[in-house]
């Protein structure tokens, strides 16, 4: 990169002056033109340094107000008006316009010849421009060789922070810090992430509103970030994906110290965030090596039966061990269930994302289609379930099931079984919460167990089948609503959204076909069951 200013102290531009626009010297210079039209902004792409003289311009005063208008509205970066013969001096209009832009207006002595400013300027920018090559391939060859070593995303943040002389930042797609290196003095954002350990959340908010990490997750290519003040963000800010398997894995951040950053370390940190997805490839690739022996364990657990099991109790806990998991201890299963519907394609990334979250004594691996994970009872299942909920949006259909807490390698497959239960009961009867504890289905449980067998012999079931016939005043579904409001009437009325007038009408119509005083308490509850019986094994 050559700025005005680096250009104006080369030896062909010699007696050249800036008369206006002072402030963007700093701009910097794509490559030299010589223009000879008073329209020539249409003609331009903007980062030119573009030379000209007086009589190539608009005669009149407001349209050369307009020539410089449009140059500086287009981006050109500089322009350089031949003096001295047609003109003394660029004329205080064009000048008012040039300072109000901070768009630089250059005298030069008419003597200078432009062929040789344009020759001088454009070989010193492509000589940048292969230094600036040749320093990104020393780059990316020094950062490779991190990866051939066998180095971490310690020693990546460390080489490249100092190989471009700015603080560096590796955090996974939770924002998290994986590796950072401090070079120079840092903003308030970056205190807050070294202090928490993590992006600070307002921060993330604001780019994320400004659409910022849209466009990332749409591109997957590094975005450049201005000052944001208001959240910390008081130095520029490159940040770029760590993209593996066309998932965003977590992001690479580049921090710029007193100056803004430069081409070279824009390239810098697509190579080193290229690095830092192939080390996460590596370990993806350890990792996946890991799921094929968890698969085979989980089969093993789920799928033998209890003498089995008991013979083999101290090989499998043996070997539940070495993924950090004892199964002589309590521990619990969960069970993520999704639709299944993109194929195994997104079982994998779901699997792939729900394992890179699980901390502390998990195992995480897929059986029958769905993600399983085995948890010590010391971890907390809800706030894993929630991670899980917050790292898969979108993934509308998602649910997870948690068994009751166990013990012994016999017991996996009860509780697999217990978490399939839990979300095959809430699912019949219309609860669809995301996250279904099997310890909380209570008196559904023994329902479920009993089995359609149970519908028979139950008095009330037939009354209610009567009220299926009745699908205009939808009369099952409101005395549902009723017995699970524990018979408030208010509240019944607020979750069916009607009026209190209506309800009554419905419950009036509900005593007469089932001959039935809804105000006995024994009565409500008998109804309650039978009516959770045909939930779960007849009515959909």
């Amino acid at each position: 990169m050559l700025t005005v200013a680096e250009a104006l102290r080369l030896q062909e531009l010699n007696g050249a002056q800036v008369v206006a626009g002072r402030g963007g010297l700093d701009k910097a210079i794509r490559w030299v033109h010589n223009v000879g039209v008073p329209d020539a902004a249409q003609w331009l792409n903007g980062g030119e340094l573009v030379l000209t003289t007086y009589i190539n311009m608009p005669a009149d005063e407001a349209g050369q107000q307009r020539y410089v208008q449009e140059m500086a509205d287009k981006g050109v970066t500089a322009l350089a008006l031949a003096v001295g013969r047609y003109i003394e001096h660029a004329p205080a209009h064009m000048r008012a316009v040039a300072e109000a832009n901070d768009f630089p207006l250059i005298e030069i002595p008419y003597t200078l010849r432009f062929v040789d400013v344009i020759k001088a300027i454009n070989e010193r920018i492509a000589q940048r421009n292969m230094e600036m090559v040749t320093r990104a391939l020393q780059i990316n060859r020094v950062l490779t060789q991190i990866v051939l070593d066998g180095g971490n995303l310690k020693q990546l943040a460390t080489t490249l922070a100092n190989l471009i002389g700015h603080s560096i930042s590796i955090e996974n797609e939770r924002f998290e810090i994986l590796a950072s290196h401090n070079i120079a003095e840092v903003d308030e954002a970056r205190r807050y992430t070294l202090k928490q350990g993590r992006t600070n959340p307002q921060l993330i908010q604001a780019i994320e509103e400004r659409g910022i990490l849209a466009e990332i997750r749409r591109t997957l290519r590094p975005v450049a970030l201005p000052r944001v003040p208001e959240v910390g963000l008081e130095l520029e800010r490159i940040l770029a994906p760590i993209v593996v398997h066309g998932d965003i894995y977590g992001y690479f951040w580049i921090i710029a110290a007193d100056q803004p950053l430069s081409d070279l370390e824009r390239l810098a940190i697509e190579s080193g965030a290229t690095i830092a997805a192939l080390m996460l490839l590596h370990q993806e690739a350890v990792q996946s090596a890991e799921a094929s022996l968890k698969g085979d364990l989980l089969a093993q657990l789920i799928e033998a039966d209890s003498a089995a099991l008991r013979e083999r109790d101290a090989v499998l806990n043996d070997q539940a061990l070495r993924f950090g998991l004892d199964l002589a201890q309590p521990f619990a299963l969960m069970l993520v269930e999704h639709d299944g519907g993109k194929g195994t394609g997104r079982l994998l990334a779901l699997y792939r994302r729900i394992n890179r979250l699980a901390t502390g004594r998990v195992l995480v691996g897929q059986f029958a289609g769905q993600v399983v994970l085995l948890l010590q009872a010391e971890n907390d299942f809800y706030g894993m379930a929630e991670r899980i909920h917050a790292q898969t949006v979108g993934e509308s259909s998602l649910r997870v099931g948690i068994s009751a807490v166990q013990r012994g390698a016999q017991s996996v497959a009860l509780a697999y079984a217990q978490c399939r239960e839990a979300l095959h009961i809430t699912r019949r009867i219309g609860d669809l919460r995301r996250t279904v504890r099997f310890d909380e289905l209570g008196y559904l449980h023994a329902l479920y167990a009993a089995g359609p067998g149970a519908l028979a012999g139950n008095a009330y079931v037939p009354l209610l089948r009567k009220l299926l016939l009745d699908t205009g005043a939808d009369l099952f579904n409101t005395l549902e609503t009723y017995l699970d409001a524990g018979g408030n009437g208010v509240q019944t009325a607020e979750l069916l959204h009607i009026h209190r007038s209506t309800l009554n009408y419905r419950l009036t119509r509900i005593v007469e076909i089932c001959a039935l005083d809804l105000s006995d308490p024994l009565i409500r509850t008998n109804l309650q069951v039978a009516l959770k019986l045909l939930r779960l094994f007849e009515v959909e």
